[in-house]
């Protein structure tokens, strides 16, 4: 059957939801591991701010009238980031993949980089984006669960504040390369940012401890006060968030601390890439 794609509308909202909700829980169920979209309310939910932002390039996979399967690429930095990416289970392994993100990729040709977060178990996804041209560059777990210490008194961990934006760009700037100005600002209306602060130095930051934001910091150390603090913010509260295997100490203080690790995943990218300098926590995007 002929597939064609086009731009998303609001229309396609339910259809799309429903496709990246079945096609996340089946791949997860398979390999046993937890899912993106739990339920389908939250697939609605998720699907429905990325189809409605402008920010977003969003594109369907259209058979004879049906919708088959969709495709999300994040503009608001310089940096592209994928995702998610859903194909309807009945079209799966017939190209219908390939032609998303190859209007994905042709959406941002002219952009310095594009990256993604891709679940390490899922080989048809990553011969799919290897065969694209896309690296394996930051191997990823998924952690969960709550900390056990209490905020280290050396540092502040407070709300993002506007003023703050520009500090936390810097940082970005410094420890990863690439700028995410607009991540950052969007984070102050729709997260939880925090940053850690030493001396009244910022020194780490987050736009939210969950996959769905970015964390940095100088150092690890840096990044361990953050956590805590933001812990302390959500008592009782479970925290996630991606973390690079080979921070291997950070890795080994978080068993410590009585999180566990959930599933592995890696960033990937085509074109720029800075590998961190300090320490990051990437976001579902990179």
């Amino acid at each position: 059957m002929k597939v064609e794609i086009r731009r998303a509308t609001p229309a396609d909202v339910d259809a799309c939801a429903r496709i990246n909700y079945e096609a996340f829980k089946g791949i997860s169920d398979r390999h046993q591991f937890p899912t993106d979209f739990p339920t389908l309310d939250f697939a609605t939910e998720i699907t429905d701010i990325l189809i409605n932002s402008p920010s977003y390039f969003d594109i369907v996979a259209e058979s004879e009238g049906s919708v088959v399967g969709c495709g999300f690429m994040d503009e608001r930095n310089p940096i592209r980031g994928i995702g998610p990416v859903s194909v309807d289970r009945t079209f799966q392994s017939q190209g219908t993949g390939r032609k998303i993100m190859e209007a994905l990729l042709e959406q941002g040709q002219e952009a310095p980089g594009i990256r993604l977060v891709q679940e390490s178990f899922n080989l048809a996804s990553l011969s799919l984006y290897i065969s694209l041209g896309f690296e394996v560059k930051e191997p990823l777990l998924l952690m969960e669960g709550k900390f056990r210490s209490q905020p280290q008194y050396d540092f502040e961990v407070r709300p993002l504040r506007s003023e703050d934006v520009d500090k936390c760009q810097a940082l970005c700037k410094r420890v990863y390369g690439c700028d995410r100005t607009s991540e950052i600002e969007d984070a102050l209306n729709h997260l939880s940012p925090l940053v850690a602060t030493k001396k009244g130095r910022i020194v780490a930051y987050t736009c939210a401890v969950s996959a769905f934001g970015h964390s940095m910091a100088e150092t690890e150390a840096d990044m361990q006060a953050l956590l805590l603090g933001a812990a302390a913010y959500s008592p009782g509260e479970v925290l996630c968030f991606h973390l690079p295997v080979r921070y291997a100490s950070l890795f080994r203080w978080c068993l410590q601390e009585g999180l566990r690790a959930l599933k592995p995943l890696a960033v990937m990218a085509i074109g720029d890439y800075q590998q961190p300098a300090g320490c990051c926590f990437p976001s579902y995007l990179y």
